[in-house]
């Protein structure tokens, strides 16, 4: 039964039940008055309080009903400030948090993964999505889509606080004032659809917020607030020195283009028996730019693929520009591999980098290796729709021991209309997963 109703029908009999109460506790007034009397001065008092009250209607009551008016003037003034309690107590339900219905609630997900938080119910408590995509419906109408990881709180009927990840936001034509908070500030629907990435960088908050349709409002260095219009992306850093807004992360405009607008449908599960997964790789460089635009080795076995994430914590590696780069897998342990995938990179929107011929290395102690195989890597020419995976490349290879994999990058892709000497172009992947035979 809707919580509501169960609200509604619990006051109704509290409200009943007050007045049965009430009105017993009348008559036995009534009867005891009757039964026992009261002392002489007082019957006087009321005799004359009485009479002077209902000379105007023409009205002379004995004395015995005088007692009895008083008792049902007495008694219809408790039920009058017990139904006043009762209806206090009704209407506070109504409108705290606990007896309504939620400000939000959780309309969808694909492949999503929690921690901390798992009662999807309460969205307004914090909520983490290590992995895949969530869509949050509000009452009014506004939907946000998720993708993981990302941290989130529903904070009332008319806002969100993302505190990491990416959101988009679309608001419905007559929703105005719908508020999304970061560490860099508010962002203010003003009519529109946009997106967010939440990170940060050595400096603090790096949040990235592009419009795909209508306007929003958000932080400004000179004033207070700036308008930002459909097909505008800026990011927004707080440093110490106060808020900046910038057009450009590194060598590259702001771009969320590859934000998911709706819901995937599916997404692929990923297989089990991984042995790379989460182990720890090295490398002699990696792209490392200002305002948490890096990319370190590290990524490469977190799991999370198809050129994912937020300032600070993007999905794939980069090489150092104008290098093919290299890095070095260290499963922890010796095993016997049989199998190597590689998912590649093409750097987000900008799809100017990632691997082409490539070596590959097994070492059992870390200090020689053996090439096992070489081979090149496929372009991602297109950036596939949200919840489509790039494609990972399969290389079986006799089983062998061994505890550290290299791969080594001998050529790399760029584009192809860009003059020579521009430096962005470099070496690159998305994830690497080892299997046993």
């Amino acid at each position: 039964m809707n919580r509501l109703v169960v609200r509604l029908l619990v006051a109704f009999l509290l409200v009943i039940g007050v007045t049965v109460v009430s009105v017993i506790g009348t008559l036995i007034f009534v009867v005891l008055l009757v039964a026992r009397g009261i002392p002489q001065a007082s019957q006087t008092q009321i005799e004359q309080l009485l009479s002077q009250s209902l000379e105007t209607i023409n009205f002379n009551p004995t004395a015995e009903e005088n007692y009895i008016l008083l008792a049902l003037i007495f008694g219809s003034v408790i039920v009058a400030v017990m139904l006043a309690v009762a209806a206090c107590l009704m209407m506070g339900g109504f409108f705290s948090w606990d007896f309504r219905q939620p400000a939000a609630r959780l309309s969808g997900s694909t492949a999503a993964v929690w921690i901390g938080n798992l009662d999807t119910t309460r969205l307004q408590e914090p909520m983490n999505l290590v992995r895949g995509f969530a869509e949050v419906t509000y009452r009014n109408g506004v939907k946000v889509i998720l993708e993981g990881p990302c941290q989130f709180q529903v904070t009332s009927g008319s806002s969100m606080k993302v505190t990491h990840g990416r959101a988009t936001v679309k608001v419905p034509p007559e929703i105005d004032g719908f508020h999304l908070d970061s560490p860099a500030g508010r962002i203010t629907d003003l009519g529109t659809e946009f997106g967010v990435a939440v990170g940060s960088g050595s400096e603090g908050p790096v949040i990235l917020t592009e419009v795909f349709d209508g306007e929003i409002e958000i932080p400004a260095e000179l004033t207070p607030r700036k308008r930002l219009l459909s097909g505008e992306a800026l990011a927004i850093v707080r440093a110490t020195g106060g808020t900046k807004l910038i057009s450009t992360l590194g060598d590259y405009q702001v771009d969320l283009a590859d934000s998911a607008r709706k819901l995937p449908v599916s997404a692929v599960t990923a297989p089990s028996g991984n042995l790379a997964l989460g182990k720890p790789v090295s490398s002699p460089g990696h792209y490392a730019k200002q305002h948490g635009n890096t990319f370190p080795a590290a990524s490469l076995t977190d799991g999370r693929l198809n050129d994912g994430g937020s300032p600070g914590d993007w999905s794939f590696w980069l090489a150092p520009n104008g290098e093919s780069g290299e890095f070095t897998l260290d499963l922890l342990e010796v095993h016997e591999i049989g199998r190597v995938d590689l998912q590649n990179t093409r750097n987000r929107t900008h799809g100017d980098r990632g691997f082409r011929e490539i070596q590959v290395f097994l070492s059992a102690d870390g200090m020689e290796f053996r090439e096992i195989f070489n081979a090149e890597l496929a372009r991602i020419p297109e950036l596939p729709v949200p919840g489509v995976d790039f494609p990972f490349e399969s290389f079986p290879v006799a089983p062998v021991r061994a505890r550290f994999v290299k791969v080594v990058g001998l050529s790399h892709y760029r584009l192809p209309d860009r003059p020579l000497d521009n430096p962005n172009h470099g070496g690159g992947l998305n994830e690497i997963r080892i299997f046993a035979p």
